[in-house]
């Protein structure tokens, strides 16, 4: 399929929705698989953090207003279908471990799987039906996302998210291609501002920008479903094109976006893994940092610790002195010290207690953030520098789980396992992956032996 110039938006979107679902309906193992892969990863880290103190606390609020006939694995209540979709996307965020698309900047299956998640249970919905949801959602977001230019102060989770999270919705309603044209565009004038100050702050309410936008997103299909439509002159709008959200390239390409994301492995922004991995690299080859056993006051006299990485690391990762777990996931101080300290970066370094480590406090007061403009792609260089100023350097120019760098099926469902087993064991948790992954398209979303039930 073509599209012609001067084609108004809303008939490019058609276009655009009916050539991915050809490309669905064709035979692709390949594209099939990534499908699945991709859900997987999603739905793990949605999974993952659902016992954590907050996200139980939240399930209960909702609980008293939004009660719900089905409890979802991992939930401690049942709630319903926006709730719930809300609490997933949240615990998505909570380690920062779910996939993305670099040319977005952001991540286009946070916005979709966790409503398909909850959707796809209260609909009673095949699997085809979701993994089609997410197909021509992702598309989309990411077609957004490379568009879409944060506003400085602002995050990019929970703005375009909302027209992703709209057209996931649209099409597990199954309300038509009217209907999902009539919510992608009533949600394009419901997008939310996200600031950036919570994250600087390390504020909880960041957590919440992606799920804001799901049930946004549902509440604006369901709207779609029953005629109401937003405006079809978003072309010309003014404020959409100050964003740059406009106009949008929907154009065909050869290759899709969703077989050109990123896995990630190490918690935190992924800006941040660059100098991690350069710093455990670092650690591997040299040994770990001699001075570190001395006491802090010790370390004050020693060399520098120069990180040298593309400006937009610096920019969204700039913390200096992280004193909270979500500043610490967007803190390249940390992320390098840390990685020096320990070896490596894990999950359960951010919090207060590793925080408060001597050695890993004195190791971020060293170390020098500089950004080098310039140069193209994701990279970082660390160097350390003795009180001789005798200096060693480790540069990464990209990490496993890049699309350039791709790693094996089984790294993928070890990370699901991991994520996921915790919170509902080892039996729920392989249920779940061999669902997911070799069940006929026309199989429900959810099996039963894997803890869904009515509550």
């Amino acid at each position: 399929m073509v599209i012609s110039r001067g084609t108004s938006f809303l008939d490019q979107l058609a276009t655009f929705l009916a050539d991915l679902r050809l490309r669905l309906a064709e035979p692709d193992p390949s594209l099939q698989r990534q499908l699945r892969l991709v859900w997987l990863d999603t739905a793990a880290t949605a999974i993952a953090n659902l016992s954590e103190p907050e996200l139980v606390a939240l399930q209960e609020q909702y609980g008293r207003l939004s009660p719900g006939e089905h409890r979802l694995p991992g939930f401690h209540t049942a709630l319903s279908p926006a709730a719930s979709a809300l609490v997933l996307a949240a615990s998505c965020c909570w380690d920062e471990l779910v996939e993305g698309f670099a040319p977005a900047h952001g991540r286009p299956a946070l916005h979709a799987v966790p409503l398909c998640l909850s959707l796809g249970r209260s609909l009673d919905s095949r699997l085809d039906k979701a993994l089609e949801a997410l197909l021509l959602a992702y598309e989309l977001g990411a077609r957004l996302g490379e568009c879409y230019r944060v506003p400085p102060g602002e995050h990019v989770d929970g703005t375009w998210g909302t027209a992703v999270a709209s057209l996931a919705a649209a099409v597990m309603l199954e309300i038509g291609s009217s209907g999902e044209r009539r919510a992608v565009s009533a949600a394009l004038c419901q997008m939310s501002r996200s600031l950036f100050a919570p994250v600087q702050e390390g504020a909880s309410c960041r957590l919440l920008y992606p799920g804001l936008a799901a049930s946004r997103g549902l509440d604006l299909a369901v709207a779609a479903a029953a005629g109401w439509r937003g405006s079809e002159a978003l072309d010309h709008d003014p404020v959409l094109l100050a964003l740059k959200a406009m106009p949008l390239d929907l154009a065909p390409r050869s290759s899709l976006a969703i077989s050109g994301g990123y896995v990630k492995l190490l918690p935190g922004a992924r800006h941040l893994h660059y100098a991690a991995e350069a710093a455990r690299l670092w650690r591997q080859r040299h040994g770990p940092v001699r001075d570190l056993d001395s006491s802090p006051e010790s370390l004050e006299g020693a060399g520098p610790i120069q990180v040298r990485t593309y400006p937009e690391a610096i920019h969204y990762c700039g913390q200096r002195a992280p004193a909270n777990r979500i500043q610490a996931q967007f803190s390249l101080a940390f992320a390098v010290a840390a990685s020096l300290r320990w070896g490596e970066l894990h999950r359960e370094q951010f919090t207060p207690e590793a925080l408060g480590d001597a050695g890993l406090q004195a190791l971020m007061r060293r170390i020098h953030l500089v950004a080098a403009a310039g140069e193209s792609g994701r990279w970082a260089e660390v160097t350390l520098a003795d009180a001789r100023g005798h200096s060693q350097s480790t540069r990464v120019d990209g990490l496993p789980g890049d699309p350039s760098q791709p790693i094996t099926e089984e790294a993928r469902l070890a990370k699901a396992r991991d994520l996921m087993e915790p919170v509902l064991g080892g039996g729920d948790s392989g249920a779940l992956i061999e669902h997911w992954l070799e069940a006929a398209g026309s199989s429900p979303l959810w099996p039963l032996r894997a803890g869904c039930r009515r509550d």
